[in-house]
């Protein structure tokens, strides 16, 4: 009963998108834009080819109604003909189209919406394309469109087609999303959820698009001349600011809310000669909004690797590099006349804790003395995994007595931590340096490992310094 009624949700709703396009015709059987070609996307996408039922009913029943509109009758077979075709032009085309943009987002995951997006457009425009030759050649076939017109509207319908799918298909899987929440699995990290709408935002942002469009409108209506309609084309700017700075639900409904208003201004203002360039308008912006709702994924991205390149994985202490880098810095850069330690230290007989305890403890061990070692440090201190099981610590404004006594803690503090999985205390060595202004970092970190070294051989467990 649930199917049925969904089902029969589904044919309501595209005739009634249908039936708004026809108002809204500016060549023969060619629309500003198309609601339907959408709904028939998302169909598809949502549903699979278990859409073409009621998308099938929906083209019989508009085919008869094109008929009457046009008032040119139709045999039995004629229509039967012209309605089959008109099917397969809004199922096949659009159906390959979904089912591939669907198999493409999910083997890119959850990291891959950007090439999601330009599959999605590039899909769009392909199969709208044979949608609408399928259409014309059902139309023409039914003796509904003559051959001078079907020539005349295949530019036209092919635009507004492709301007339902890529400006309208994702307003209907969002709709769809919050009745069918499995839907997002589809939508991976395009969001579409309501919490995620500040309505206030949403209104103001709605109103300048919608009082720059009118004024672009208003201009050609008044002046009539052609140049004047390119206006539109300026909208793409306040545009891209929406698509990065409001959420995916924002951007995608204020397109909608947008699109729907301009065809219907230029059809109200009888702005048919212009129809073609407020189409590609139309098509173009909403291409420029999904390519910048990949923006702020991308940025948020390369943050995430970002930090996974400065930060070890285990530890969560700098990466070499990082640390390297941040040290290099501090001692060529202008504070560098400012004094700066360098602490170097590693375990002791960390191998042998490997051997009778296993890797998994030796990682805890690991983890329990770098946390115990964050903890003493301050905010502006930098440690560092150096490799293995050594590491480095950077003290900037700290004086190299103060830096001896850190070192000197540091041991005590970690010669009485209690581990799980190890009975025995874990030790560690150090071994400390001043760095001297404008020294190459690698150069310090050498000092610093050769006091490390000597620590080592005067027994382990020991803090030995070098000023120089």
């Amino acid at each position: 009963m649930h199917r049925v009624m969904r089902y029969l949700g589904l044919i309501v709703a595209w005739l009634a998108l249908w039936r708004v396009a026809v108002v809204l015709e500016f060549a023969p059987h060619a629309s500003i834009w198309f609601p339907p070609a959408g709904l028939s996307f998302a169909a598809m996408l949502v549903l699979g080819w278990r859409a073409i039922v009621p998308i099938a009913v929906a083209g019989f029943v508009s085919t008869a109604w094109i008929a009457e509109i046009y008032n040119e009758p139709l045999s039995v077979s004629s229509w039967m003909t012209t309605s089959l075709l008109f099917v397969l032009a809004h199922t096949v085309p659009l159906g390959l189209g979904a089912y591939a943009v669907k198999r493409v987002h999910m083997s890119n995951g959850v990291n891959g919406f950007a090439r999601t997006v330009l599959t999605f457009l590039l899909v769009a425009a392909l199969s709208t394309m044979f949608t609408s030759l399928l259409g014309i050649m059902a139309i023409w076939e039914g003796g509904l469109m003559t051959g001078a017109q079907r020539w005349l509207s295949w530019l036209p319908w092919w635009i507004g087609d492709m301007a339902g799918v890529i400006v309208l298909a994702p307003v209907f899987i969002a709709i769809v999303s919050w009745r069918y929440p499995h839907v997002q699995e589809y939508l991976g990290e395009l969001s579409f959820s309501l919490s995620s709408v500040k309505w206030r935002a949403f209104a103001s942002r709605l109103s300048l698009v919608i009082v720059l469009l009118c004024l672009s409108l208003f201009l050609v209506h008044h002046t009539q001349r052609f140049e004047a309609s390119f206006t539109v084309f300026f909208i793409i700017l306040p545009f891209l600011w929406i698509a990065t700075t409001a959420s995916p639900l924002t951007s995608v409904f204020i397109l909608a809310l947008f699109s729907g208003v301009m065809a219907l201004l230029v059809s109200q203002l009888q702005l048919i000669d212009f129809a073609l360039v407020y189409q590609f308008a139309m098509t173009i912006t909403a291409a420029c909004v999904w390519f910048a709702m990949t923006i702020p994924t991308l940025m948020a991205h390369n943050a995430e690797l970002t930090a996974r390149v400065a930060r070890d994985g285990l530890t969560k202490a700098a990466s070499r590099g990082h640390f390297v880098q941040r040290l290099e810095y501090k001692l060529q850069s202008s504070q560098s006349k400012t004094p700066c330690c360098l602490i170097i230290f590693d375990f002791d007989y960390f191998k042998q804790i490997n051997d009778m305890h296993g890797h998994i403890v030796g990682d805890r061990v690991l983890v329990s003395v770098t946390n115990y070692v964050n903890q003493q440090l301050r905010e502006n201190d930098i440690m560092g995994r150096f490799g293995g099981d050594e590491f480095m610590i950077m003290l900037p404004e700290t004086e190299f007595s103060e830096a001896q006594a850190v070192a000197e803690r540091l041991c005590l503090g970690i010669s009485q931590l209690q581990i799980d999985g190890l009975n025995d205390r874990v030790s560690c060595s150090f071994g400390v340096v001043y760095c001297q202004p404008n020294e190459h970092a690698m150069s310090a970190i050498d000092r610093a490992d050769r006091a490390l070294l000597m620590a080592k051989k005067q027994g382990r467990r020991q803090v030995v310094a070098s000023a120089a």
